[in-house]
């Protein structure tokens, strides 16, 4: 299987667009405890594993997910069932979440229900990784529910399908609003210039460049 993989500042980053239409699932890790993550159980639990494996391994302790559509969620079960670990979701994507085989049903996806969320972040929350920690930024819109998580101190937000490369989230399906959105991304775009954007779709960018080019930020 091949990924993309980095380093920067003790967070090990491997990262792969994973089922029907590609969406970006995070395997994450503190480089020294190798305490590690999965950001988005997207689809492909085996392939997810391929990337927790990848030497050095790293045993997973924590399930996060930015928000609960279901191509966010499709192989959650099965990284539950696998890890052992507990689910973190934002409480206000409960809806999205127990309707995941609802919304398989809409899109041809076979899914059943999910296993129950085992916490609840809020905003300003911190989520701790080994030696790594994360704030949990609330940034609704795409969905009431979506959230970010900002690595201060390695530079890099995991944006979910708030802000990708050129574009922003779809405001048009349940639960979505397009004036709530722009409050996130105005916030989003008081962060460093330098903040390197990893989304739920598409390549890495940086606030700065989305700054400058992105139509949806332009004057913000």
């Amino acid at each position: 299987m091949n990924f993309a993989h980095l380093e920067h500042e003790g967070l090990l980053i491997r990262a792969a667009p994973l089922g029907a239409i590609a969406t970006n699932c995070y395997v994450i890790g503190c480089a020294r405890t190798l305490q590690g993550a999965v950001i988005d159980s997207v689809a492909e639990p085996e392939a997810i594993d391929a990337m927790v494996q990848h030497g050095p391994a790293l045993s997973v302790v924590k399930l996060l997910q930015t928000h609960a559509h279901i191509d966010h969620v499709a192989a959650l079960k099965e990284t539950r069932a696998r890890y052992g670990a507990p689910i973190h979701i934002h409480r206000d994507e409960l809806p999205l979440y127990e309707a995941a085989p609802l919304q398989g049903q809409m899109l041809g996806i076979r899914i059943g229900a999910l296993p129950p969320p085992e916490v609840f972040w809020q905003e300003g929350d911190t989520i701790t990784l080994g030696d790594l920690s994360a704030t949990i930024l609330l940034t609704p819109g795409h969905t009431p529910g979506s959230c970010c998580l900002y690595f201060e101190a390695q530079g890099i937000i995991f944006s979910g399908d708030v802000l990708f490369r050129g574009s922003i989230g779809r405001t048009d399906l349940p639960g979505g609003d397009g004036p709530t959105i722009f409050k996130s991304l105005a916030r989003l775009a008081q962060l460093p210039e330098d903040t390197l954007v990893l989304s739920g779709h598409g390549p890495e960018t940086t606030l700065g460049h989305e700054r400058r080019t992105n139509p949806f930020l332009r004057g913000m």
